[in-house]
């Protein structure tokens, strides 16, 4: 109730024919509850999360059901009553995981002093996950477009679209050290830009073949030289 009056005010009684208050107060109790109106006892952010990471770590043609089970710890039928069908669990997966990529492109763009700093930064954070404990190595974006047969136009064009996010933040930062005189006018941001994120995309699948990572390293201090010439 106390939920209710939040969304609605104090003075609901009179906004609200008496039916429709009824449906409203129904609705508001079984949206909070899962299938026969038991509430659920797990964290849905958490078990999205651990299926995020194992799509990210597997791809998605080879997790199974099963995988999903027991990475998220739940039974399959409260899988598909809270996420739906396994592509819906993946496109939701996705848009988490274009959210994080968002947040971490975000900081690196805000924290860095200048444009320079802010591209070495990036393309440091895409090398670190590629050798990290703490994350899967590779990235769920790339994994969808190498595994594009399998997905339908929807899920393509998100996969298309966390790419070209960041493909567009970057070229903001650019853009912006443009303003500032830090780079040159006559550079072109968005295929600068496009560029930078190319060479992240490639040093991903490089990755993925067991280059060292010696040789990642040796690809962005060369974006970043090419770069440089062109301030």
């Amino acid at each position: 109730m106390i939920e209710w009056i939040k969304k609605y005010g104090t003075d609901w009684y009179n906004k609200i024919p008496l039916q429709q208050e009824c449906q409203v107060f129904c609705n508001d109790q079984l949206n909070k509850r899962g299938p026969m109106g038991r509430t659920k006892a797990f964290d849905e952010e958490a078990a999205l999360a651990a299926a995020m990471r194992l799509f990210w770590q597997k791809g998605y043609g080879a997790t199974s059901i099963g995988d999903l089970e027991r990475a998220m710890a739940l039974k399959r039928t409260s899988i598909y009553n809270t996420f739906g069908n396994k592509r819906a669990l993946f496109q939701k997966s996705l848009r988490l995981y274009g959210r994080q990529v968002e947040e971490m492109l975000g900081r690196i763009m805000a924290e860095a002093v200048d444009c320079h700093e802010a591209v070495q930064r990036w393309l440091t954070a895409v090398i670190d996950m590629q050798f990290s404990e703490e994350t899967p190595g590779g990235c769920l974006m790339i994994l969808s477009v190498l595994e594009s047969s399998q997905h339908d136009r929807q899920t393509k064009e998100m996969a298309s679209a966390v790419f070209y996010k960041e493909q567009a933040m970057l070229a903001d930062r650019l853009a912006r050290g443009v303003a500032s005189g830090e780079l040159a006018a006559r550079l072109d941001c968005r295929a600068v830009a496009a560029a930078i994120a190319a060479a992240g995309a490639g040093m991903v699948v490089l990755a993925m073949a067991d280059y060292p990572r010696s040789a990642l390293e040796e690809i962005a201090r060369t974006t970043l030289a090419l770069l440089k010439a062109g301030a």
